[in-house]
């Protein structure tokens, strides 16, 4: 026969007896029974976490190692990094604790200031630069801007992030020299940075290097006194 036919297989085992034992009676008998459950018996109720949770001892300590200790006993880390900058004269509106702050912070946004800087010099220059054609095309003009501005930009950014990096350096020195930070300090750094970025053009490159750096100098000093103090 097929697997899947509808009719019985001729070698399939009988159906099981009912037992000769079992009587008609008793088989009558439980067909005629009915369980009913009292009405006056209340239904049980769920357990919720408050019954589960009322005549249970708990152990704080147990739960967490530092429940029994007081606030006494507890030791705190005092970390020095966080504290602001305590040099005489070095606080400002802008929190810094130390030379490196003013070293990272100070060195980047004066190579982003450069990098804008330099950036709307080269878009000047070409935009006004002749191409060698009495009506150049959008394409060029566009080329001789870009062209402009990537010389400009990186050039004055670089320029501007080296002479920071160099100020804070030579700053840090001497306010840790001196003790203290004031606007004949920052002066002195200011000429030694200028001095230094121009050392291989000659000594009036470097002179020249280093006035601007000292009225920079004593420009930013100032104002931040007037503004920030």
């Amino acid at each position: 026969m097929w697997p899947f036919s509808s009719s019985r297989d001729s070698n399939a085992p009988p159906a099981p007896a009912v037992p000769e034992h079992v009587g008609e009676g008793t088989v009558e008998h439980l067909r005629q029974q009915s369980f009913v459950t009292p009405s006056d018996t209340a239904p049980p109720e769920a357990p919720t976490a408050a019954s589960l949770l009322q005549h249970t001892a708990l152990d704080p300590a147990k739960l967490h190692p530092f429940a029994n200790i007081s606030s006494d006993d507890l030791e705190y880390l005092d970390i020095e990094d966080d504290k602001p900058n305590t040099l005489q004269g070095s606080r400002t509106a802008l929190p810094s604790r130390g030379w490196s702050d003013d070293l990272c912070y100070g060195t980047g946004t004066t190579y982003l200031s450069g990098l804008a800087l330099g950036g709307l010099m080269g878009l000047r220059e070409g935009a006004a630069r002749p191409l060698g054609i009495e009506h150049p095309t959008f394409r060029l003009r566009m080329n001789a801007v870009l062209n402009q501005v990537t010389r400009r930009s990186t050039f004055v950014g670089n320029s501007a992030g080296v002479i920071a990096m160099t100020y804070n350096i030579v700053d840090a020195i001497i306010d840790n020299a001196r003790g203290k930070h004031d606007i004949y300090g920052s002066m002195a750094s200011g000429a030694l940075s200028g001095a230094l970025f121009r050392v291989t053009s000659g000594p009036r490159a470097m002179l020249v290097s280093s006035s601007i750096m000292v009225a920079a100098a004593a420009a930013w000093t100032g104002a931040k006194r007037a503004f920030l103090s």
